[in-house]
């Protein structure tokens, strides 16, 4: 448990990373096939003779089909390095091939690879502005599932808060209910008791019922106080010493257990504004339920500590701990994990 009287911050949505920022191997590999797919329609270059022309036509436009794609999963960066390393690797065939016999036909390969770079450009920038929508995509979506989850959060913790409101009520209810006859039967057996002597065996039965009818009466008024709880009253208080006053009243119970109580408390804690009864009897659940799990023996620790802004106290034990599927349930009234009969 920490108090404090400053609202938690509220954590910032982190934003999504692209495939390929954090795939850098991945990256690489499309790199070197991009590459290698240029090479190899140089390679074609060379390799036909140059009377057959259509197919240089159709190796030429082949260029496009890595520089494309370059662009588009590498943005405009990507498009205009595949770019200019295809120019690059085809000048030497224009000039070694193309220049010397058909110059005409050279400048219009030149120029072929200008419009490369222009493509190169303008598909990597289109692979940027596609890239960018994609996460601005992305990010929505993550926030719109969060806001979702919150909200669906929400209706849980307004349909808990109703169902409890409505057991509350029917818990008053029945308060009176049963407070009633409770006091005419204590009243009914204080009458009959006056006809009983004082020495007679029939006595002590008498003063059986009237302990029976007094733990029912504090049996139902905490469930008065569970249904309509009495208004907080909050004011500085110092957690050692409410620690000290749980640890004495579990000193016997615990002893008789052969579990050991350690305290570490921090000096000087400053006093929290906390409603002192209320905290204690949190305190002393904690402790009990910690005295349950250890019927062989154990340690129970009470720690408290000051951490930045925060009063800190904590109940430690060495039993078996709460399972998983148990966590989520800790915090609803009733539930426990015992059996009718308290194992």
């Amino acid at each position: 448990m920490a108090w404090n009287n400053e609202e938690a911050e509220i954590p910032k949505l982190k934003s999504t990373e692209s495939y390929f920022s954090v795939s850098p191997r991945f990256r690489v590999s499309v790199s070197l096939v991009i590459a290698a797919s240029i090479i190899l329609v140089t390679i074609l270059h060379f390799l036909t003779p140059l009377d057959q022309i259509v197919w240089h036509e159709i190796y030429q436009r082949l260029y496009y089909v890595p520089i494309i794609a370059a662009a588009l999963l590498f943005g405009l960066r990507g498009g205009l390095a595949a770019s200019l390393f295809t120019g690059l690797i085809y000048i030497p065939h224009i000039f070694l091939h193309w220049q010397h016999g058909h110059f005409d036909y050279s400048i219009n390969q030149y120029a072929e690879i200008v419009i490369f770079n222009f493509v190169g450009g303008i598909m990597g920038a289109l692979g940027d502005w596609l890239r960018q929508a994609r996460e601005r995509a992305e990010r929505n979506a993550a926030e719109k599932q969060k806001a979702y989850n919150e909200l669906q959060k929400t209706f849980e913790q307004l349909l808990q808060a109703e169902k409890l409101a409505a057991l509350g009520e029917l818990s008053a209810g029945i308060v009176h209910e049963v407070r009633n006859p409770l006091g005419a039967i204590k009243g009914a057996v204080e009458i009959l008791e006056d006809e009983i002597a004082s020495d007679s065996p029939r006595r002590e039965f008498s003063d059986l019922a009237k302990k029976e009818i007094e733990r029912l009466d504090k049996l139902v008024g905490e469930f008065l106080r569970f249904a309509r709880p009495a208004p907080l009253l909050v004011e500085p208080n110092d957690l050692n010493n409410i620690v000290e006053l749980v640890a004495a009243l579990i000193g016997n119970q615990a002893a008789s257990q052969s579990v050991f109580i350690e305290k570490e408390l921090q000096e000087n804690l400053p006093k929290v504004s906390v409603d002192n009864e209320q905290i204690k009897q949190v305190l002393l659940n904690l402790a009990i339920n910690s005295l349950q799990a250890m019927k062989d023996g154990g340690h129970i620790i009470f720690r408290t500590r000051q951490k930045d802004k925060f009063c800190i106290v904590e109940v430690i034990d060495t039993g078996n701990g709460i399972a998983a599927e148990v966590l989520p349930k800790i915090f609803d009234p009733f539930f426990t994990t015992k059996s009718l009969f308290g194992n």
